[in-house]
């Protein structure tokens, strides 16, 4: 490890939420000299582009739509059925839905609830941002935001739930993902796994950190790193993957 980074300061970028703890935010203590910069996960792929990033927690829809960038195989951001943090909140019953809100956060997750509108729930709604509808009749909403909210009028639908129900399999939300000619591919992905091994190990302690940040019980939090998220990408997660990109490649 010592090799690359004798001359080079590595920076790693993952999205300011919760759920990237886990795996990104013991990156300085097993590799001290690199920063570990928390972003607005849209930001995620300019920082990577301007190599303002080495490596990025990114989402995997911007993985997909870019034929220059390489995912570390493994691990992720996963779920298999209930997440809790990627959500349609309804403000009308689901089956007078007409317009949903994008949540302008992260790409992945916009094309999931527009995948499941047509797919799985067979309604033919109509996207929007906050600008040209502020009151649609439902919005997608993920993230730190997601788990701290009151349920919506009509009810909260849990994504990765009606994913499950829809394909049979897990979702993987965001992956590691670098530059296809990075100098330094195995660094990087030795430094995320490391990492994600003693994320794992202080899940404990992460919970009690994000439940003082959030204002939400030990246990919820808890709860949530341990029985929501996932973080191998295996190959059901691979297949997914693959059933995802396939989909939304149709649609285009």
């Amino acid at each position: 490890m010592k090799n690359a980074s004798s001359h080079h300061s590595f920076c790693f970028a993952a999205p300011a939420y919760a759920n990237s703890a886990p795996l990104a935010q013991f990156i300085p203590h097993v590799c001290p000299g690199a920063s570990l910069i928390l972003d607005h996960p849209a930001q995620l792929l300019n920082r990577l582009n301007d190599h303002r990033a080495d490596a990025a927690l990114m989402p995997v829809a911007d993985l997909f739509a870019n034929p220059d960038l390489m995912m570390i195989p493994g691990l992720g951001i996963c779920a298999n059925g209930l997440v809790r943090s990627v959500l349609l909140k309804c403000h009308r019953p689901l089956d007078r839905v007409t317009t949903v809100r994008w949540d302008t956060a992260s790409r992945t997750s916009n094309a999931l609830a527009r995948l499941l509108m047509k797919h799985h729930w067979r309604r033919n709604v109509k996207f929007v941002t906050r600008e040209e509808c502020p009151d649609a009749d439902a919005e997608v909403m993920i993230g730190d935001r997601a788990l701290c909210e009151p349920p919506a009028q009509a009810g909260d639908y849990d994504l990765a739930t009606a994913w499950k129900a829809f394909s049979g399999l897990p979702f993987v939300f965001a992956v590691w993902v670098h530059r296809k000619n990075h100098p330094h591919p195995e660094f990087l992905a030795d430094v995320v796994n490391k990492a994600k091994e003693a994320g794992i190990q202080a899940l404990p302690e992460i919970a009690r950190q994000q439940s003082i940040k959030l204002g939400l019980s030990e246990v919820s939090c808890a709860d949530y790193f341990t029985s929501c998220i996932r973080y191998d990408v295996g190959p059901e997660e691979r297949e997914a993957m693959t059933l995802f990109r396939t989909i939304i490649r149709m649609e285009k």
